[in-house]
């Protein structure tokens, strides 16, 4: 049995991608990878200590109940409890007890490490959130970059097939005799240097997948793909860059897991201050106890009366007023206070880290946009030069290089129109991502 529940934990992983197929959505990666993610699983395993440190906390408020049993031999000169006369003699006793107590009052440390401890179970519960949020955002670039390196690849083969066409046609004009030979073999370069970027961006195709896969935790496979959707940059995706980053930072602050923990540790820890300084106060508190005792040398009565006969209870209160400890109050005062100190500083940190994120993701979103529309009026222009070219050149008035010139700086703007059209979508889901939004490229 043991042996089975080893091999299914060790194959989870791979069945959990044997029954996703072949093709991949990105919600189906993000899930993937929270379900495979070590920093996720580590999130868990440390909200798992603080539901125990809670439930024990909790479980304080609860009497203690203990029995007792002791078997006591007796040798030599001891005092007979039954003639109460001192003698030499052997025997043997039994004793049976059992106690309960509970703490009435103690500063109110139990009831305030409950409410410090629920807040921690908080905080970590937020850590999860936060663990997930960067994995999916790992995720969603890895995604990303594998459509950028698809689309580059799609526009590679486009390009080598124009090339291949164009080589097609002037190979039969050089076989007429209508143009020259170098024409042709101007062309058999281009073609080969087409073929060089097909195979580069094949390449670069490969390893993206690859990133993605191992981000996924999953073996390689060759045949491994992800779903593509239709994305292209509309004129409403500049309406989010309208957002002031002050806007954005607000809207964050009350969404963004890891903030919240922060606030969350800051005010367990000034309650740790609370419950440190609960050791300067009296503990009051309620007992009872029942015992009982046989002893072997009565002949008087058996077992069970003895038992019956000996049984004492004992009910009462007791106070411990801390009047010098060493000083381990105020020592533990103080590393709380530190404690409280620290959670402050981190609490502005992690407040100040995001103001920063937010500020350079909405700038770099700005700039992104303004590439993409400086890259995509670029190739429109490029585009009327390259026509009026490949017209020239047929009336023979351009020249084979202005062409292949016209040509290549084409291809270079349609493909860094595409690497600008994914940043300009990833920096944008980047500040969908601040404001609270799902990470989709619906």
């Amino acid at each position: 049995m043991k042996l089975k529940l080893l091999l299914l934990i060790t194959l989870l992983p791979w069945l959990g991608y044997a029954q996703t197929g072949k093709v991949w959505t990105l919600e189906q990666c993000i899930n993937h990878a929270y379900n495979n993610s070590i920093q996720v699983q580590r999130s868990y395993l440390s909200s798992q200590q603080n539901q125990a440190s809670l439930n024990q906390s909790k479980a304080a408020l609860a009497p203690s109940v203990n029995a007792s049993a002791n078997h006591i031999y007796n040798f030599g000169r001891n005092v007979n409890p039954v003639t109460n006369a001192i003698s030499d003699f052997q025997s043997q006793t039994n004793t049976f007890g059992l106690n309960a107590g509970v703490t009435l009052f103690n500063g109110l440390a139990n009831y305030k490490s409950i409410r410090q401890n629920s807040l921690l179970l908080d905080a970590s519960l937020k850590n999860i959130e936060d663990a997930k949020n960067m994995v999916g955002l790992n995720v969603a670039s890895a995604y990303l970059a594998v459509l950028l390196n698809k689309e580059l690849l799609e526009n590679a083969k486009y390009q080598l097939a124009n090339s291949e066409e164009q080589l097609s046609r002037t190979s039969k004009l050089v076989q007429y005799g209508s143009l020259a030979v170098t024409e042709e073999l101007q062309l058999q370069a281009q073609v080969a240097s087409d073929e060089t970027r097909v195979v580069t961006a094949e390449n670069n195709l490969n390893l993206s997948r690859l990133q993605l896969m191992q981000l996924l935790q999953i073996p390689y496979d060759p045949e491994f793909d992800v779903v593509t959707p239709e994305i292209e940059v509309n004129e409403n995706s500049q309406e989010e860059l309208v957002l002031n980053p002050q806007k954005i930072y607000e809207e964050a602050l009350a969404s963004q897991p890891d903030v919240l923990a922060a606030e969350m540790n800051e005010e367990a820890q000034a309650i740790g201050v609370e419950v440190a300084r609960g050791g300067f106060f009296p503990t009051i508190s309620a007992f009872y106890s029942i015992d009982t005792r046989y002893f072997d040398q009565d002949p008087t009565f058996n077992f069970s009366e003895q038992l019956d006969n000996n049984l004492g209870q004992n009910v009462g209160f007791s106070m411990s007023v801390p009047i010098f400890n060493n000083l381990r109050v105020n020592q533990s005062i103080q590393n709380s206070k530190i404690s409280y100190e620290t959670a402050k500083l981190n609490t502005i940190e992690t407040k100040n880290g995001l103001r920063q994120e937010i500020e350079s993701a909405y700038l770099d979103a700005r700039a992104a946009y303004n590439t993409y529309i400086s890259s995509r009026n670029q190739v429109e222009s490029l585009k009327i030069s390259y026509e009026n070219t490949e017209k020239m050149r047929a009336a023979g008035s351009a020249n084979f290089t202005d062409y292949t010139l016209a040509l290549n700086n084409l291809n270079a703007a349609e493909s860094d129109l595409i690497r600008a059209k994914y940043d300009f979508i990833f920096k944008l889901k980047i500040l969908e991502f601040y404001q609270g939004k799902t990470l989709s490229l619906d």
